[in-house]
């Protein structure tokens, strides 16, 4: 079984650090790093690292998670020999046994798979968790909300879902040579995943949730999804994906979504600033504005 990593770095080299030296322990055959123009010391340190399983892919400018993703699975599908592609952030890392737990698994019926993402506390991490079926309409939305045991899988067992989320993705390499082109990376962040991964099972292809994959994802809800960059994006992206005709979400479910957004800031207690970046967001998502 011939597997590969990928992994997208920007601006964070200690939690890069401890990523890799958990993806260093496993049996990968190759690793490629790519490393989203850093301004930290993260491109000198990875010139000192010599494993030979080492692909060190280094961009002109950040071009955030989606893009990282997307030039990643283009360089695999070119130019590496390889059947297995594992997808991961900078600061998520595999577990000890992941590489044995997916070697267990019957592969027959299936080329993509969703791991479970725990936070280093043991907790399941929300964000990461795949849509069982996608709350697509306003009503579903609003279910979702109530109800999102409706939509989400059985954490304990083996199901097949209809997303999955970068953090934690496998995909085989015939996936990658005939779809990588359906990674938007104009979405930089947020939603890349989900959109991807529904237009592939929209497409008839079957994603399987496996509990026995676990990645580690060393993040914070409340210090990640509620930055101001990071609402930012998660507005606009939104608003962006109402003009595909792909999009996992209705447009009026788009803008209920949007409004929880910002009633969730606004409860939480979060500066003018947060408030600002919504309408930045609102604003440039209903322009059409690309900018990054």
């Amino acid at each position: 079984m011939n597997c590969t990593a990928l992994i997208v770095t920007y601006n964070r080299l200690t939690k890069l650090k401890n990523c890799l030296k958990a993806t260093l322990l496993l049996s990968f055959n190759h690793i490629v790093v790519v490393n989203n123009a850093s301004t930290d010391n993260t491109a000198e340190w990875l010139h000192t690292q010599q494993d030979p399983r080492l692909h060190i892919l280094t961009t002109q400018i950040n071009i955030g998670g989606a893009g990282g993703f997307k030039h990643g699975a283009h360089f695999i599908a070119n130019y590496l020999d390889t059947e297995w592609i594992f997808f991961y952030d900078d600061d998520a890392y595999p577990t000890v046994n992941l590489l044995d737990q997916f070697n267990r698994l019957n592969k027959q019926d299936y080329q993509i798979f969703s791991s479970k993402v725990l936070l280093p506390s043991g907790k399941i991490c929300k964000m990461n968790v795949p849509y069982k079926k996608v709350p697509y309409t306003a009503y579903e939305t609003v279910l979702y909300g109530i109800k999102p045991q409706k939509f989400l899988p059985n954490l304990l067992n083996q199901e097949e879902v209809q997303t999955f989320s970068f953090v934690g993705a496998i995909l085989h390499q015939n996936i990658l040579r005939q779809y990588t082109h359906l990674i938007d990376e104009q979405l930089f962040l947020y939603f890349d995943d989900v959109l991807f991964s529904y237009q592939l099972s929209q497409s008839g292809y079957k994603i399987l949730f496996s509990p026995n994959l676990i990645f580690i994802h060393d993040t914070s809800i409340d210090t990640n999804i509620y930055q101001n960059k990071k609402i930012y994006y998660m507005v606009r992206n939104l608003l962006y994906l109402q003009r595909n005709q792909h999009s996992p979400f209705s447009k009026l479910s788009i803008f209920i979504r949007i409004a929880r957004i910002l009633t969730l800031c606004i409860y939480k207690g979060r500066n003018i600033n947060s408030i600002r970046s919504i309408f930045k967001g609102l604003e440039d998502g209903l322009l059409n504005n690309k900018t990054k």
